[in-house]
């Protein structure tokens, strides 16, 4: 059963009465004695710890997080890496109102964010060592075909024995491992300017004319390596537009802003109270702390939340599609969105025109395939919103290499991209 944040608020405000069995979770709580939570377009998230090491309690505010959640949590019981956080799905866990809930729980291990080392000042010898721990996980995250759609800095652990592990998996996804590589060389490159913010780097376009991970990771090896402490140029080498762009930053009082991201697209989301906003690259204040919750920008779209639910905006605030909807999950590798509310999901083109009927749950974008199901069965559209592989199957899995496992009267197999079976 799916509740609301207040529901779930309420119920973990009784602290480990609030769970069925495992009695060993502290939640952390403010200074009103309410549990530390956020909320992202799916889930409610309780900050906590379980055996003296931090966790999250994760619980969902719509069945298609509740579904992601059980596909995930099925998937990592395959997978035994140290790269991701230990992440599970307890079935009717969480007291709710007299009523047993699902709930997914991610374990943390010890350590601090990757985010939080950076704002320290590093050496270049510490950032080569921080960026190769980097390029090793990412390689490995590469060979389990796994990719993490909000992949930043605040995201990765740096862990006691120095390697990293990617928490906040629900905003990830196996199957699609090359949707993360832009990201991968924007941290490798944060990392670097950390220490050698005057080296000059490559441009990130130019390093992804390659989806091979391997390569990628190569490539990124060899800049590690040849990385350079350079010489910071004097005010008189510097051009007039320059000098004119650093004396405006000169002036930015960086301190009265509560930065919630990194900068993307030239925006950054910001907190005012319990209100969230965003804020140019001088700190000016371009779209006003209104939502209760806010996504960074990609493509020219971010995700955000208020009292009536989630919608979509672009750069200058301005609706793209209304904020009425349960759920919204924008994908900007295809310009689409899938959005959910009482009629059921559907898909919307980047201008917000709805172009597909409600279905009951339509999943992430996998090889220009969406899974889709409608009176429990299950079939494939396609990014144009056409129904191109039917729903005639008992279950559905996303596209890899292309081809896709589906189960029809209880027997699995592969099917090519236009729903043909590869024997």
């Amino acid at each position: 059963m799916i509740h609301s944040i207040s529901d779930y608020t309420i119920a973990a405000a009784s602290g480990s009465a609030a769970f069925a069995s495992i009695k060993e979770i502290e939640l952390i709580k403010d200074e009103q004695g309410l549990p530390l939570m956020h909320s992202t377009s799916g889930h409610a998230i309780f900050e906590g710890s379980w055996h003296d090491t931090p966790c999250r309690i994760y619980c969902p505010l719509n069945h298609a997080a509740r579904c992601a959640a059980e596909r995930l949590s099925a998937a990592l019981k395959r997978c035994n890496s140290a790269c991701l956080a230990a992440h599970r799905l307890l079935t009717k866990e969480l007291i709710v109102g007299g009523t047993l809930c699902d709930i997914a729980i991610e374990i943390l291990p010890k350590g601090a964010t990757l985010r939080s080392i950076l704002d320290q000042r590093l050496t270049p010898t510490q950032a080569r060592t921080l960026a190769s721990a980097w390029i090793d996980c990412a390689e490995e995250l590469g060979s389990l075909n796994f990719a993490h759609r909000a992949l930043n800095s605040s995201r990765i652990i740096v862990r006691e024995d120095e390697q990293m592990t990617l928490c906040a998996l629900h905003h990830s996804r196996f199957g699609s491992p090359t949707d993360d590589n832009k990201a991968v060389v924007e941290i490798t490159f944060e990392i670097l300017r950390a220490a050698m913010p005057h080296n000059s780097l490559p441009k990130v376009e130019d390093l992804l004319t390659t989806t091979d991970r391997t390569t990628l990771c190569d490539s990124l090896r060899e800049i590690i390596g040849t990385a350079k402490v350079k010489a910071k140029k004097s005010d008189d080498a510097l051009c007039s537009h320059q000098r004119i762009t650093r004396k405006l930053l000169d002036k930015v009082d960086f301190s009265q802003r509560e930065w919630i991201d990194i900068p993307s697209e030239d925006r950054i989301v910001f907190r005012c109270g319990n209100h969230y906003g965003y804020l140019d690259m001088l700190n000016n204040v371009v779209i006003e702390a209104q939502f209760l919750n806010a996504e960074p920008f990609s493509e020219g779209r971010a995700v955000v939340e208020t009292k009536d639910g989630f919608g979509l905006i672009n750069k200058l605030g301005e609706w793209i599609i209304t904020p009425e909807h349960e759920d919204i999950c924008w994908s900007a590798q295809y310009n689409i969105a899938t959005v959910g509310g009482e009629h059921g999901w559907a898909l919307y083109d980047s201008l917000g025109h709805r172009i597909t009927p409600y279905y009951d749950y339509l999943g992430d974008c996998q090889e220009n395939r969406l899974i889709a199901c409608r009176n429990d069965r299950w079939g494939f559209i396609d990014t144009r919103g056409f129904e191109v592989i039917a729903l005639r199957y008992d279950d559905a899995f996303g596209y890899e290499n292309g081809r896709a496992r589906v189960i029809l009267n209880g027997r699995p197999f592969d099917i090519d991209l236009d729903g043909l079976e590869i024997l």
